[in-house]
């Protein structure tokens, strides 16, 4: 399988991430860190056991991850500069802190935005980095603005994660784009060996 330049879109199990079966396999994403809007810092409130194990990975390590949110979708074009929007469900806490901050006309976008997602290579039965800022690095960035309208949102009603367990989490979505003067390297994967990095800078 080659990566598709010209969209590189993942499609996640946030489910499957926060209930993972020890059999079970598929892409999980995670937000690593999220900051800005001129003090909205959420915190990395959820901890799930991570699926990879073993050797090869290099961006996290050990038996859990700490993150912001569990991933559903991360869509880019492709193009240097173009938007990433990301959707996904954080905790009551992060929402509340995330409803709040949207309560008011948000005036500073800057931001700080990291992910982490994983695939499984049916192939070669290996889990393996799907995409990340390289390095472990923030992307440097601002929450885009699409006709007049902040692409930042929060959904007000929770999702039970299981049936089985009475988990709530709220749907956030935000779409970022790079911040004027920053240049951030952005690791993509379809494989444990097709490998692409992609420069992501303002034009």
């Amino acid at each position: 399988m080659t990566i598709d330049t010209n969209s590189l879109n993942y499609d996640c199990d946030w489910r499957l991430g926060f209930n993972l079966h020890p059999t079970a396999k598929g892409t999980i994403g995670y937000v690593t860190f999220w900051s800005g809007c001129g003090g909205l810092c959420l915190n990395k409130d959820i901890e799930v056991w991570n699926p990879f194990g073993g050797t090869g990975q290099t961006v996290l390590s050990g038996p859990t991850i700490r993150c912001v949110g569990l991933i559903e979708s991360f869509r880019f074009s492709g193009d240097g500069d173009a938007p990433i929007r990301i959707v996904a469900y954080v905790s009551s806490e992060g929402a509340a802190n995330v409803r709040t901050k949207l309560a008011s006309p948000v005036s500073n976008t800057s931001v700080q935005v990291s992910w982490y997602v994983l695939g499984f290579d049916e192939d070669r039965k290996q889990w393996f980095e799907a995409t990340y800022p390289k390095n472990g690095a923030r992307a440097q960035a601002n929450v885009d603005i699409v006709d007049g309208v902040l692409q930042m949102f929060i959904d007000n009603k929770p999702v039970r994660v299981d049936e089985r367990l009475d988990v709530r989490v709220y749907k956030f979505e935000f779409q970022i784009v790079p911040a004027e003067g920053t240049s951030t390297l952005l690791e993509f994967a379809t494989g444990t060996t097709q490998k692409l990095v992609k420069k992501w800078a303002p034009e």
